[in-house]
Formats: C-alpha cells, structure tokens, sequence
C-alpha cells in the first residue's frame, strides 16, 4: 500500500479528538473529587448516619418547671410540681381510621342521651306544689343527694329506649385493632376490654393523641421488654413522663390549667415551633400562658442495635433539661383563708336557682399593682385525680351536676353586682351633675317611678329616709339610687353605662390567665343587638326561639336603668372585674388624690432557674388612669368606710382594729329568681373589702351563689382574709354575721 492510501488527519478531526480529551478528564476529575468529598470530607457524617440507623432512640420527656407561691422557700409554698412515671401508649396513628369513625360517631350519640337523661333529672327534681317546695327547702344534703339518685333511676328508665349501648370490643372493635390490643394485653395484666374502654374514652376527649393504656406500676421489666421487641408490639410506646401533682390539692386549682399532648394544628402553630408529636405542652390556664417557661428541653436515650435488630447492650443517654420555675404573686396561706371560708359558706348546698351544686369565688389584690394575691373558685378539685381515674369518673366529678370544679368563677364567671355597683351609680351621678355632694334624696321604704308608676322598694321595705350620697353608700340606700337612675336615663352620653365601663366594666381586665369574660354593661344598642342575635339564630337554625331573648323588641327603658343603678337587670360582672374597680379608687393611707388608677390585675411575679436564680423579673403595667375630682372620691370613700362601722356589714366587723386598718366595704345581695313563680330560691350575697395600709394595702372581693344576704354570707369571708391578713387575734374579731344583717342587704 502506498503512502498515499493512508489517511492523514485532518486539523478539524484533531480538534474534535484533543476536545474529547478534555471533555474525559473533566469527568474524571469531577468524579475524582466527588469520591474523596464523600470520604474524606462527609465520612464522619455518614458514619454517623449508620450509627443512627443501629440505634433506637427514646424520647425522655423535661419535667416542667414548678409553680410556686409569692412566698416559697425550700419546697414550701409548692403549688405545682412533677412526679416520674412509665407510660405505655397506643400511638394515635396506630388506631386505625375506622375505629376511630365509630367512636366518635358513638360518642356523638350517648352524649346527646346523656344530656337528655340531664334535662329530664333537672325537671323532675324542680318542686312542682307548694308543698314540695317546703319539703325540698326542709331537706339536709344527704336528703337531696339520696333523691338525686333515685330520680337519676327514673328517668333512666323512662328513656332506657334511647340509651346508646356501650361500645364492645368484641363486636366494634377493628380485626386490627382488637389483635393489637390482645398482643399487650397479658403483658399489661388488663384485659382487651379494659384496653378498648380506654381508647374509647380516650379517642372521644382527644381524638388526635395517643392512649395512655397503662400510666401506673409500669415496671423497668415491661418498659425494657416492649422497646427490645417492638415487632411483637406494632405501635405501641413506651416513654417516662413526668406526671404534674399538686401539693396543695384544690387550692386555686383552676389557675394551673392542664397539660397535654401537643395537636396537629398546635404543630402548625409559630409558639410550637421545633416541637414534635408527642411532647407535653400547657393547654390551659398558667400552663399555657407561660409554658415557654415552664416547658423544658426533652432529652433521649439511644439503645443500639446489631443488624438482626436486637440489643447490643449499649445505651447512650442525653439527660433533659428542665423546666423554669414560675414564681406567682399569690399567698397561699391567705388563698388558704379563702378556700376555707367559701368552703364553710357553701359546702355541698345545692343551689335552688340552677338545682346544681352552689358555688363561689373570692379574688384579693395588691391596689398599688395588680398583684393578684388570692384567687379562689369553689368547688374546687385536685387536678393530680386526672392521673389516677377513669375519663367517665372525671366527667361526671367535673361536670355542672357538682358545680363545675374546673370552671375559674373568678375571672369567667358573670353575674349581676348588686349593690356592690351603687359605686359606680354615685361616680356617675357627681361626675354627670345628676347630683351633687349636698343632694339629699330617698326618703321612705319605696319609690314610684315611670308613665306607669312602677314601684321600686329598699331590701326589706326599709326606710332609711333621706339622705346624701355618703350616707346611701353606708346604709346601702336602694330608693336613693333608683333616682339617681332614673336622673340619668336619657341623659347625653349615658352617664350611668359611660361611667361603668370607665371603671372596667364589659371589658377584660388583662389578667394572665385565659377565657376571662367581659361580662355586659346594657344599653339601648345591647338590647338591639341581642334581638338581632336572636332573629338570626331563629333564621339559620329554624327554631321558634334560640333562647337569647325572652320578647324581641323588648327596649332598653326606665326601668332598666332603675335596676342597673343598684347592679340589677341585665348587668353581667366577673369578680376580678369588681376587685379591680374598687382597687382604682386606692389612695395611699390618708390621703385622697384626684383620679383614679386602675392597675391591671396579673399573677406571674418571676420566672427563676430550678434552682432559684432571677431569670426574669414581669414589671406591672402602668395603670389606667381615669380623671375624677378628688372631693367627689372622698365622699365616695367616707360612705364605704362607714359600711364596717356602722353600715351593713358592722356586725361582721365587730372587735376590728378600725384605728389602725380601717377598711373601706360595701356588700351586694344580687336578686336571681322571679319571686312572682313562687320558686324559693336564695339570693347571692357580695361584698368587697379594702385596706389603704402604706406596706400591705389589699382589696378583697367574695360573692357566694345561693348565699342570701351580702352581709350574712360573704362579708364574714372578707373579714377572715383580712384578719389573716394583718394578723388580727380570732377571738377578738369572730368575723361572724350578726342577727339583724340579713334584714339590711
């Protein structure tokens, strides 16, 4: 072959060639690199990845931090603390969809039984002749509770045909869930029954968590078996939780709130953030209002593994941290004090109004800053029995027939003031001109007022004659008040509705805690706005009548006003909302500024290390200042001084140091039922105490349901916290009702 036959690269084909070249050795060189980034640079990464892989990791719940009173030292004054326990959980997603479809279909209608069963006890309880009536009035609390029961029987069997059967879990439960709950039943020493109640239960209060199917006695031996063979057991969990307790049991329970599994759309939720299911989070009360501080780092343990998924013996732990201590501005000896003196007032009565258990509450505060240093609402309960009872107990412990223990009466509640509101109508009065300091008004035992002359009495039929607005507060003068009342129906600017929510009335105080009411000052516009709430209801829901209003088109007229001027009619006030009112009205002692301030009421003091170290110290807000004459504030004052020497509460106050704490009262007896029925029914005594004294100044508020006169029934709690209070000798000052206070308000 010639040389000529041998082709000769051409320049284009070189280029093309020395061009693949590069393009080859980038490749290499990039998966050069890529190699020796994973092994050198990210091995320890991967290594670490692996070691993960042969590990199970358990979550180790933080113990939340303590609550504790204004005053603890050395565990004393321990409101909250925590307990550790094993707990054995049914993970939520484990319960498969159709069972949890079932229950809550189940429980949608037992509770629509129940309630029925509820109404029909209800009215069979409620006398129906006059002679009931007496029977029932004559009957001791043992009476009434045996034919509680009896009547619960009856009606019972008068809707057996509509009782919703019990779910079983041998006909309602899953093939799933069933053989589940089989698998950890004999290890558990319950039984699958046991077990479905209690997720029954469980998935009807929450159906997004997991059940807790054995939360005490669970011991290391179970807790060890069930994490090492986690096939046998298909979700189910085993954690350590620490459990909260409550060292002194009912005392203001309702202010702690629960604890909870966090929820799918608490996860969502900003505050949450970083959170996983199945941490333990507030859900109410203080527990939610500052569980950022109280709520620890959750620390974990890592059991390893070899390939066949068994335990090599090597545990790792990363203990948790915990929890903040909470530092309130209670006292917890003075909201002792309180929890006694309702409990001695109401005990078990059954209040005659609602025909269920009576209740009350008792609210004291720092005038100068709004530290709450009492709070209490009764019935009260131990909410460490929510550990240890099934859910149906603490349904029926908790529910409305025993008073509604979980319900805060202090800052949720609202009810009618009485006369604790006749400060309100005298600062309305002087500050409108309907009358002045000179005003002489109310003499005889009723007034006709009104086109239809409609006639409006004093407690009693009492003539306390005529006087000024000093005297009426002492002597609790209603005829006075009707006409101040009645003056300021009408007038520019509602003086007498302006003026109470001035003092912080249909507006919440601010109070850390949550579902506070703003209860309701009324007016011509409320009544509006009621009707039209009503005609909606009927609208949307198709019913004759929602209930809302007892006559559409019923207007705001004289009367109403009449009866807001002695805390009567429509008025709806909480507790806190009238200790806060009185507090406005504090000076430091003698002395009598212009204006008045009104703080705003809260229970946090300071957040502290586990070991007490100052975290953070919560500084009072400014207070809200309202103008109002210095004069005008004296004689107010003058009028409430002279209710605990010599007005309707002197009884309750005889022996008191008056020299050295005079206190400043005013009682309340807030009319509840229509007298026109024939119901016998109690009304529901108030009254309000305050001390200017220049170290412990403190305003007292105590109203008690179904406790009758002011004076006879919350008066005497009042003078026991303030006796506690400033240590004055029980023998000296009984704090007892004397024999003419039911006769005066």
């Amino acid at each position: 072959m010639s040389s000529r036959d041998r082709t000769t690269p051409t320049p284009q084909l070189a280029l093309r060639v020395a061009a693949f070249g590069i393009v080859a050795f980038g490749v290499f060189a990039v998966l050069f690199l890529r190699l020796w980034f994973l092994q050198v640079l990210q091995g320890d990464q991967y290594v670490a990845q692996a070691n993960e892989n042969r590990a199970r990791v358990v979550r180790i719940a933080a113990p939340r931090g303590t609550i504790v009173d204004r005053n603890s030292k050395d565990g004393s004054g321990t409101l909250v603390d925590n307990k550790l326990s094993t707990i054995v959980t049914l993970q939520a997603d484990a319960i498969p969809r159709e069972d949890v479809t079932t229950i809550n279909e189940w429980g949608q209608r037992r509770g629509q039984y129940e309630a029925r069963v509820d109404d029909l006890v209800d009215e069979l309880m409620a006398p129906t002749t006059s002679g009931q009536r007496r029977r029932y009035a004559r009957e001791t609390q043992a009476q009434t509770d045996r034919r509680r029961r009896t009547v619960t029987r009856d009606a019972e069997a008068r809707l057996a045909s509509q009782r919703v059967p019990d779910l079983r879990v041998s006909r309602d439960a899953s093939p799933l869930l069933r053989s589940r709950l089989q698998a950890v039943s004999s290890l558990l020493d319950s039984s699958t029954r046991v077990l479905y109640e209690r997720v029954v239960s469980s998935v009807v209060q929450l159906p997004y968590a997991g059940v807790p199917l054995k939360t005490q006695r669970v011991s290391s031996s179970i807790r060890n078996y069930i994490l090492e063979n986690p096939q046998k057991y298909p979700g189910i969990s085993v954690t350590k939780e620490y459990l909260r307790q409550y060292p002194a049991k009912q005392l203001s329970s309702q202010l702690f709130g629960q604890v909870g599994e966090i929820g799918d759309d608490e996860l969502k939720d900003p505050r949450y953030r970083g959170l996983v299911q199945g941490q333990r989070i507030g859900k109410s009360g203080l527990e939610y209002e500052y569980d950022s501080f109280l709520r620890g780092k959750d620390g974990e343990q890592r059991i390893e593994v070899n390939a066949a998924n068994q335990p090599t013996g090597r545990v790792t732990e990363t203990p948790p941290t915990t929890g903040d201590r909470l530092r309130l501005t209670l006292d917890a000896e003075l909201d002792k004090t309180a929890q006694f003196g309702l409990r001695r007032q109401i005990g078990r009565r059954v209040d005659d109004k609602t025909n269920k258990r009576a209740g009350g509450a008792v609210v004291a505060l720092d005038p100068r800053n709004g530290e709450v240093l009492a709070m209490d609402s009764y019935p009260s309960v131990d909410p460490g029995v929510f550990n240890r009872i099934s859910p149906g107990k603490l349904r029926r412990l908790t529910g409305a027939k025993n008073g509604s223990p979980l319900f805060n009466r202090a800052v949720a509640a609202a009810y009618p003031a009485a006369s604790t509101f006749k400060l309100v109508t005298a600062a309305a009065g002087l500050a409108s001109g309907a009358i002045g300091l000179d005003t002489v008004q109310g003499g005889g035992s009723c007034i006709t007022l009104g086109t239809q002359n409609q006639k409006f009495c004093n407690a009693g039929d009492v003539d306390h004659g005529s006087q000024n607005v000093t005297d009426a507060l002492t002597v609790s003068s209603d005829t006075f008040f009707y006409l101040v009342g009645a003056k300021l129906f009408g007038a520019p600017n509602q003086p007498l509705q302006r003026w109470a929510r001035l003092l912080g009335f249909q507006r919440k105080t601010g109070v850390d805690l949550p579902s506070e009411s703003a209860g309701v000052v009324p007016d011509a516009a409320w009544r509006k706005s009621r009707d039209e709430a009503e005609m909606q209801c009927r609208e949307e829901e198709g019913r004759d009548s929602c209930g809302l209003v007892a006559q559409i088109g019923d207007t705001f007229k004289l009367g109403d006003n009449v009866n807001l001027s002695v805390g009567q009619g429509d008025l709806q006030i909480t507790p806190l909302q009238l200790a806060n009112a009185y507090a406005g009205f504090y000076d430091p002692q003698g002395q009598v500024r212009e204006g008045l301030n009104f703080p705003t009421p809260h229970l946090a003091m300071q957040v502290e290390t586990p070991n007490g170290v100052l975290q953070q110290r919560f500084k009072p807000k400014a207070p809200r200042r309202v103008e109002f004459p210095a004069e005008f504030k004296a004689a107010i004052k003058q009028g409430l001084a002279g209710v605990t020497v010599s007005g309707t509460a002197a009884a309750v106050f005889a022996g008191w140091d008056q020299s050295a704490f005079p206190v400043f009262g005013k009682t309340g007896t807030a009319e509840r039922c229509d007298t026109s029925t024939g119901t016998a029914c109690r009304d529901q005594g108030w009254f309000v105490g305050m001390v200017q004294d220049p170290e412990r100044p403190i305003v007292v508020v105590a109203t008690v349901e179904d406790g009758g006169f002011g004076s006879d029934s919350a008066a005497p709690i009042v003078c026991q916290m303030l006796r506690k209070w400033y240590d004055q000798d029980p023998a000296r000052v009984p704090c007892a009702a004397g024999p003419d206070t039911a006769k005066i308000d």
